[in-house]
């Protein structure tokens, strides 16, 4: 089993800090791919109270199911793709 040298954590610190360059990279490519795929749409100042409003139910923990939702929101059934179309 090697032993833990000052040498051996730099090392391991200089990989981890590549590591998280990369990743940052990574993370900045997303964002400007969501930026470009996904237009910004604008939202009336009754919808930005109402995700208020549901940030504050989700930090109290309130929740409904699934089916509730389906039920209150109707469901629109899917198109089949076939798995051979993939």
């Amino acid at each position: 089993m090697p032993y833990v040298t000052e040498e051996n954590l730099e090392k391991v610190y200089a990989e981890v800090k590549r590591v998280r360059l990369e990743l940052k990279s990574i993370e900045k490519t997303l964002d400007n791919l969501v930026e470009a795929l996904i237009p910004e749409e604008k939202i009336s100042p009754e919808e930005v109270k109402e995700l208020h409003e549901i940030e504050e139910e989700m930090k109290r923990g309130e929740c409904v199911s699934l089916e509730e939702v389906k039920a209150k929101y109707g469901v629109k059934k899917r198109a089949k793709v076939s798995r051979s179309a993939l």
